[in-house]
């Protein structure tokens, strides 16, 4: 099965209005420098298209997130981000010629409680943040990672390849790719082994990949008690 998506108005449906989320920026070096800023927010988009930070608990909890680079010459490396009034901020400092993968993982997220008298809507959700730089600087890719949710982007001539994985695995049920372009209007495709998924952009801006999975495995967290744990994925690229 192949799935192109092209963002024009009568393929797509708008996004639920102002809906909330995590998002990455990378922001590439000034004139003769290396240093590469990182920039986690949340917020929304209006009705207009354009995007805002908020700030709260959702905000706050950006500290909560474990930041690292990855590079293609194998180098990993810790990422501190530090609060700034409306986003939370962190370098690091690029080699020419390599590309980079940005990663947040947020694991201590409290409980979505669903219905305060059914626990078993209520759900643990696990975070996970991808932003990259350098790309047009090298045709490599990065070794999947295997030890959650994963998006792998393939560059072709005109397009990107999407490859979803689950702990190093192709999905073949409870996932869902949604992408929304830099309009926030959204495609939601469900995934199994056979999808071949291509985006095609149309326009310059941050497309977000978002990749949901839902494992049953119930627990309880901080005296709450749930059902399913959510990952979310949200892979944010820059064109």
């Amino acid at each position: 099965m192949r799935i192109i998506l092209i963002f024009l108005i009568f393929l797509i449906s708008r996004a639920e209005s102002q809906a909330s989320a995590f998002w990455m920026e990378v922001i590439p070096p000034a004139k003769n420098s290396s240093l590469v800023t990182v920039r986690v927010c949340y917020g929304y988009i209006d009705d207009l298209s354009v995007r805002h930070r908020t700030s709260g608990t959702e905000f706050e909890s950006i500290k909560l997130f474990d930041f690292k680079t990855r590079a293609t010459s194998g180098q990993e490396s810790p990422l501190l981000l530090v609060k700034k009034a409306d986003c939370w901020e962190g370098t690091f400092s690029a080699k020419a010629n390599t590309f980079y993968q940005v990663i947040g993982i947020n694991t201590k997220l409290p409980v979505i409680v669903r219905n305060a008298k059914d626990s078993s809507k209520n759900i643990r959700s696990i975070e996970y943040l991808y932003g990259e730089y350098g790309r047009s600087s090298t045709p490599g890719t990065l070794p999947i990672i295997a030890e959650g949710p994963y998006i792998q982007l393939i560059p072709q001539k005109d397009s990107y390849q999407i490859l979803p994985y689950i702990y190093g695995k192709r999905p073949t049920k409870e996932s869902t790719i949604r992408i929304f372009n830099p309009e926030n209007w959204e495609k939601n495709i469900p995934v199994d082994t056979a999808a071949n998924i291509v985006l095609r952009a149309t326009q310059k801006g941050m497309y977000m990949i978002r990749l949901d999975w839902y494992e049953n495995s119930p627990g309880e967290d901080q005296g709450i008690p749930f059902m399913r744990i959510r990952h979310r994925c949200n892979y944010c690229l820059n064109l």
